[in-house]
C-alpha cells in the first residue's frame, strides 16, 4: 500500500480528528501542510476543487471529508476500530451529532478575540456562509449560543458521570474523537471556555483523548504529494458498483457538498459502494486520480 498522506493545516480541528486516529490506530503517516485560505492550487490539483482539510491520499486516490477516512482507516487498520462493529450507527450519529451541533455554535464566535487570523475569518466568511446570512450580526445570538454550547458538555459530563472511559464504552472510538475537536476549540477564547467549567468528567475525558496523540509523522511538500499521485495508480474496485438511476460509470457528473463552501467537483462516474462517491478525473499535474466522497452528505448531478 502507498503512503497515507494527509493535507491539513494546524488549525484545523476537523484535521485534528484525523490525526488523533491515525495516533490511535499507531499509523506512520506524511504531512502535508495545506494553505488556510485560498489559493490553494496544489490541493485542487488533486481534489478537483473540494477545498476543505483534511484530504487523505493513498497514492492517486484522494479520499475527501472525515467521515469517509474514517472508514478508509478502518479498512486499513481494523484494529482498534474507529466505527465498532455492532456501533456503527450510534457512531456515526454521535459525531455527526458532536460536529453540527457543536461547530455551528462555535460558528458564532468567528472573529471573536482575534482567534484566527483576520484572512481566514475574511475568507470563511466569502466561503462558508451562504448568500444573504449577516455575520456581523450574529453577535445578537452569542449569549444564547453560549447556552447551546453548556447544554452540549453538559449532555457529555452526564454521559460520562457512569464511569466510563470514553463515548462508547472502555475504547475510544470516532465518536469521541468528533466530540473532542469542537470542545478543544472552546479553549480558544474566555467566554466559550468558561462552558467546560464544572464538568470535570468531560475534563478528565479531553485528557485521555488528547493522550492519545497524532502518531508518527514526517513532513512532505505538496508538489511531492503531486507527483506520488502522478507515479500512482487508481485503486481497483471490487464488487458491484452502486450508480445512480439515469446514470452511468464513465459519464460526466458533478458532485455537490451538502456544505455550502466546500467546492464542487467534476468528472467521471467510477465504481463504487452505497456508501460512497467515486469520479476519476485527469490533470496536467497529478495525471488521473479518483477522488472520492461520503455519498450520506454529497449529491450526484449527471451533466450533459
Amino acid at each position: 500500500m502507498s503512503e497515507l498522506i494527509l493535507h491539513h493545516y494546524d488549525m484545523s480541528p476537523y484535521a485534528e480528528k484525523i490525526r488523533l486516529a491515525l495516533g490511535l490506530k499507531r499509523l506512520h503517516w506524511r504531512s502535508v501542510q495545506t494553505p488556510m485560505v485560498l489559493p490553494k492550487p496544489d490541493h485542487m490539483e488533486l481534489t478537483g476543487g473540494y477545498r476543505r482539510v483534511p484530504v487523505l491520499q493513498i497514492g492517486a486516490d484522494i479520499y475527501c471529508d472525515t467521515h469517509l477516512i474514517v472508514r478508509v482507516l478502518d479498512r486499513i487498520r481494523p484494529d482498534p476500530p474507529l466505527s465498532p462493529p455492532g456501533l456503527e450507527t450510534i457512531e456515526h450519529a454521535f459525531s455527526r451529532w458532536a460536529e453540527t451541533n457543536f461547530m455551528m455554535a462555535i460558528l458564532a464566535f468567528f472573529g471573536i478575540g482575534g482567534i484566527f487570523p483576520e484572512e481566514f475569518v475574511e475568507d470563511r466568511k466569502k466561503t462558508m456562509i451562504p448568500p444573504g446570512m449577516d455575520l456581523d450580526g450574529a453577535s445578537a445570538i452569542v449569549s444564547s449560543k453560549l447556552l447551546q454550547l453548556r447544554s452540549n458538555v453538559l449532555r457529555l459530563e452526564s454521559m460520562l458521570r457512569d464511569g466510563r472511559l470514553f463515548m462508547l464504552g472502555g475504547t475510544a472510538s470516532a465518536a469521541d474523537l468528533s466530540a473532542y475537536h469542537p470542545l478543544m476549540m472552546l479553549g480558544m477564547h474566555e467566554r466559550t471556555r468558561a462552558q467546560l467549567e464544572g464538568a470535570p468528567y468531560v475534563a478528565e475525558w479531553m485528557e485521555r483523548v488528547r493522550s492519545i496523540g497524532h502518531g508518527e509523522s514526517r513532513p512532505l511538500e505538496s508538489a511531492e504529494a503531486i507527483a506520488i499521485a502522478r507515479q500512482s495508480d487508481p485503486a481497483g474496485f471490487d464488487g458491484e458498483p452502486v450508480v445512480p438511476e439515469g446514470m452511468k460509470l464513465g459519464s460526466p457528473v458533478l458532485v455537490l457538498p451538502d456544505e455550502y463552501g466546500s467546492g464542487n467537483v467534476t468528472g467521471a462516474l467510477a465504481p463504487s459502494d452505497i456508501f460512497k462517491i467515486a469520479v476519476r478525473r485527469k490533470t496536467e499535474r497529478a495525471g488521473e486520480v479518483v477522488v472520492h466522497f461520503p455519498r450520506e452528505d454529497h449529491g450526484l448531478i449527471a451533466l450533459p
